[in-house]
């Protein structure tokens, strides 16, 4: 927490191991989903990305993970996945309609900790290098 180099280098082997978990159960990685491994935990972001969008969090995560995180009551697997790609900054396509017409929605923009700023860094850094890896020659 104090050595910000060891701090980085942990992040990352955390994110790696998040991306080996989810990449073996079949996942697409990007790093919404890494910030879920980091939220959730491995298992708890397996599971959520596995369930149907409309299921319940609560039925997939237990009623422990709700009452510690109490902004989750009554949320969808869908919504927890939509949540965490917007907190990595990425765009997430919403195509709400009210009989057919478009409706506008607006981003709510906050600041966020110089803490979390460094993670979002990182696990941005392993997302290129991993994209880096998969591009051919």
């Amino acid at each position: 927490r104090y050595d910000a180099t060891l701090s980085r280098e942990m992040v990352r082997d955390l994110a790696r191991e998040g991306e080996a978990y989810l990449r073996a159960r079949g996942h697409q990685i990007t790093a919404g989903r890494l910030y879920l491994c980091h939220f959730l935990g491995m298992e708890g972001a397996a599971q959520v990305l596995a369930a149907p969008g409309s299921t319940q969090l609560s039925a997939v995560l237990g009623s422990a993970v709700i009452q510690a995180n109490p902004f989750l009551t009554g949320k969808t697997a869908s919504y927890v996945v939509d949540w965490a790609e917007r907190k990595m900054g990425q765009r997430v396509p919403r195509v709400a309609s009210d009989q057919g017409q478009p409706t506008t929605t607006t981003t709510e923009v906050r600041q966020t900790s110089p803490e979390f700023e460094k993670y979002k860094q990182a696990i941005t850094a392993l997302i290129g290098s991993i994209q880096e890896t998969l591009e051919p020659g």
